[in-house]
């Protein structure tokens, strides 16, 4: 009885997490929701496709500088949280480490500027380099470990909704793409602030000195996770990379207006699993009622995207719905093995000592995607970039629940 009733005050944490997340991240949703058409009205998709181009090289480097800290510091903070001295701790190694890596790929980021292309948009690529940096050391991973979202929830919000009403006060024309990066790295700058203010008035921990035998395990603890965040960049986010480099901007353009459409809706995904990721870390025995719900929520977000996008679409991009419509509804087709995936790996493999397999898992598949992702695109284009990310997240997908299966097994096995 006692269990039963752990069981269901902590998947009601789960959901109070969630809603927390929601009101986070939520405004995540909000904010492409109401910018993506007019980006790409005020823009035109030429420009917008140059934004997104940028915005993909800032995406291989705010993987690499948050180091997947959004599951195995998560992991860490959830797992010492009641113990004040060892959390501080962790947190100041957790931070001390988030700096350094930072600092580091920032100065790697600045080498691209002698390339041509990228020096000739030399504002743009800083305007990416300040908003991933801002992104990167926001201590996100803290409050979701300590079970904390709701002292962010609204100062995030608030910081969302000025970036949204900035983008539409000063960027009007194909001139202003610029200061798109710049707008969202001042809103992240500002939604740090307030984390640092928050941390320092509530006395959630306290600075320490870090070992540097402390600041190395939490690369090497991070490396799973790293490996399985940043290897699906390889084939997703290279397809903005590789049909830049061959088809021109208005192609990504039109490609990242509708993948972006998908993304929202994959966010979901994310949300459910950082919501759960705290909880999880101590009581795996619910990850039975998650799976059940990430399941039920992929299928049901996918069916909604393909059925209902021939009257929100319009809507959304009333002058270039049409080219946009067929991507949609083919790349919704993803949303569904996201959600899978996403529940059997990083919210089960990840936290039982099976990271490892995942870690291979991610990588074989994201490493044979980005290859053929170089065969498909130049001759395929836009469809080529799809059909090549459908296949990979499907496979990954399936291997992802083999290895749960075997796992699942060899533990039966062994309570015999």
């Amino acid at each position: 009885m006692e269990l039963v009733l752990v069981v269901s005050i902590e998947k009601k944490n789960i959901i109070k997490n969630f809603s927390y997340l929601v009101v986070t991240k939520g405004v995540d949703f909000i904010v492409p929701i109401v910018l993506l058409p007019y980006l790409v009205s005020a823009l035109g998709l030429s420009q917008f496709g140059l934004l997104s181009f940028a915005l993909a090289i800032g995406v291989y480097f705010s993987s690499m500088m948050q180091y997947g800290y959004n599951i195995s510091a998560v992991r860490t903070i959830a797992r010492v949280r009641d113990n004040a001295s060892q959390l501080s701790v962790s947190f100041s190694e957790l931070l001390l480490s988030s700096i350094l890596i930072c600092t580091f790929f920032s100065a790697c980021y600045l080498l691209l500027f002698f390339i041509d292309a990228i020096n000739s948009e030399y504002l743009l690529y800083l305007g990416v380099l300040f908003f991933v940096l801002m992104q990167s050391l926001f201590p996100a991973w803290l409050f979701q470990g300590i079970e904390k979202m709701h002292y962010i929830a609204m100062s995030n919000s608030l910081c969302k909704f000025l970036y949204l009403c900035s983008v539409l006060y000063w960027v009007n024309k194909p001139d202003d793409t610029y200061l798109v990066p710049f707008l969202q790295g001042g809103s992240w700058l500002i939604a740090l602030v307030i984390a640092v203010v928050i941390i320092y008035k509530k006395q959630l921990v306290s600075i320490r000195m870090p070992s540097w035998n402390g600041v190395l395990t939490t690369y090497k603890q991070g490396w799973p996770a790293f490996v399985t965040q940043f290897s699906p960049t390889l084939y997703s986010n290279s397809m903005t990379f590789i049909l830049g480099i061959f088809h021109g901007n208005t192609i990504v353009g039109i490609y990242s207006a509708a993948v972006r459409v998908i993304e929202i809706v994959n966010a979901m995904a994310f949300l459910l699993v950082n919501a759960a990721l705290p909880l999880l870390s101590r009581n795996i025995a619910l990850h039975k009622w998650l799976k059940n719900m990430m399941v039920m929520s992929g299928i049901v977000l996918c069916l909604f995207v393909i059925f209902g996008s021939p009257w929100f679409l319009p809507v959304l991009f009333s002058a270039d719905s049409g080219q946009i419509l067929e991507l949609v509804q083919l790349a919704a087709l993803m949303i569904p093995f996201v959600f899978i995936r996403m529940a059997y790996g990083p919210a089960y493999l990840m936290l039982v000592g099976a990271e490892k397999s995942y870690q291979r898992i991610v990588l074989f598949t994201s490493l044979s995607g980005f290859i053929i992702a170089w065969l498909a695109i130049p001759q395929w284009q836009i469809k080529g970039a799809i059909y090549v990310m459908l296949s990979t997240t499907v496979v990954m997908t399936l291997m992802t629940y083999i290895a749960f299966n075997r796992f699942e097994n060899r533990k039966r096995v062994e309570q015999r």
